[in-house]
């Protein structure tokens, strides 16, 4: 009887130690798609194309743009926090996070490449809202590219960076930087690469230009509700441009159908439909009909800066126009507390 469990003992502890020396071994990296489980497993390489993940004994190819987060084994806690923050755009504190972490100590070159692009992305989003240094945000996710020309936040780092130089006034850069998206593996991307081109024509008053590019997108036969909303987008943009081409009617009518469309949950659409109607009734002269389209963006939307900001302005034009100095200053006010960065 004492043999017996003597023998067990001996061989539950051979068991256990071969369990802690493979638990040991085990990678636990996880790969969230944009639908679906998480792949659990070990990275084994990243291009900007795609992820390469070993599960269970054989290797999966994951493309880069159906990702929405990696978790690497090894993750400092303020990186994991601050994924979470970004996911939500809590750039700010994302930001307070990430800037507590000394990246060249970080264990491993993927999560040293993922630190870099989410403190890029926190500090230009920030800059963007008007609560940065747009000069410094831009040489430091050149620097992220530079360093990291093979991440798979590649082509997310070439729209940040386009959307930099755009606010900046460099259209040639930003149009060079949006024309990456065009190699994306994805057709989402490739096509917001020629919206994104379309809006910095229209940015120029290249309304040709940008009346060809949009015409593009608001003419595709959507595949996806990301493909949708960017049609939607481009149709709006395209009200613009006809607002500007003197078509203020056409436009208005062109914009009011996108609002008997809305959807309810995409306030940023919303928002920026609502601004391409202000556009459309400022084209025709009704600056109190432009007042009501960009009130509501600044009621309603406040939460997206680069729209409610956009609104924000127009409005302390147009309560100036219709002798309301007092609304105006309101306006300004609110402009410069909320985005001190956009107000000059």
């Amino acid at each position: 009887m004492l043999a017996s469990q003597l023998r067990f003992a001996a061989s539950f502890a051979v068991l256990l130690t071969l369990a802690i020396a493979t638990s040991g071994l085990a990678q636990t990296d996880r790969v969230y798609p944009n639908d679906g489980d998480a792949v659990i497993g070990k990275v084994k390489d990243i291009t900007k194309n795609e992820v390469v993940i070993t599960a269970g004994g054989k290797d999966q190819n994951i493309s880069s743009s159906d990702i929405r987060r990696i978790l690497f084994q090894g993750d400092p806690a303020e990186l994991t926090r601050a994924r979470e923050l970004i996911m939500d755009a809590q750039y700010d504190q994302a930001f307070d996070e990430l800037k507590q972490l000394d990246i060249s100590k970080l264990p491993r070159q993927f999560i040293k490449a993922d630190a870099q692009f989410y403190l890029a992305l926190s500090q230009g989003q920030m800059a963007l809202s008007g609560q940065g240094d747009l000069n410094k945000s831009t040489a430091d996710a050149i620097e992220f590219a530079k360093n990291n020309s093979n991440s798979w936040h590649f082509y997310p780092a070439m729209k940040l960076l386009g959307d930099l130089a755009k606010a900046l006034g460099n259209y040639e850069k930003a149009a060079q930087f949006y024309g990456y998206l065009r190699s994306a593996p994805s057709r989402n991307l490739q096509i917001e690469s020629v919206y994104l081109g379309g809006m910095v024509k229209l940015a120029q008053d290249d309304l040709s230009g940008a009346s060809s590019d949009l015409g593009k997108v608001a003419g595709i036969k959507p595949n996806s509700p990301e493909e949708s909303r960017l049609q939607t987008l481009a149709k709006a943009a395209l009200a613009v441009v006809t607002a500007k081409q003197g078509n203020g009617k056409e436009a208005i009518e062109m914009v009011n159908k996108l609002i008997e469309k809305l959807n309810p949950t995409d306030t940023q659409t919303a928002a920026t439909i609502y601004n391409a109607q202000g556009e459309s009734f400022a084209a025709l002269g009704d600056d109190e009909g432009a007042l009501l389209a960009y009130l509501h963006t600044q009621l309603m939307y406040s939460m997206h800066a680069a729209e409610h900001s956009e609104a924000l302005k127009k409005l302390v034009e147009l309560w100036n126009k219709v002798g309301k100095p007092d609304r105006a200053a309101q306006a300004r006010g609110e402009l410069q507390q909320r985005y001190p960065g956009l107000a000059g």
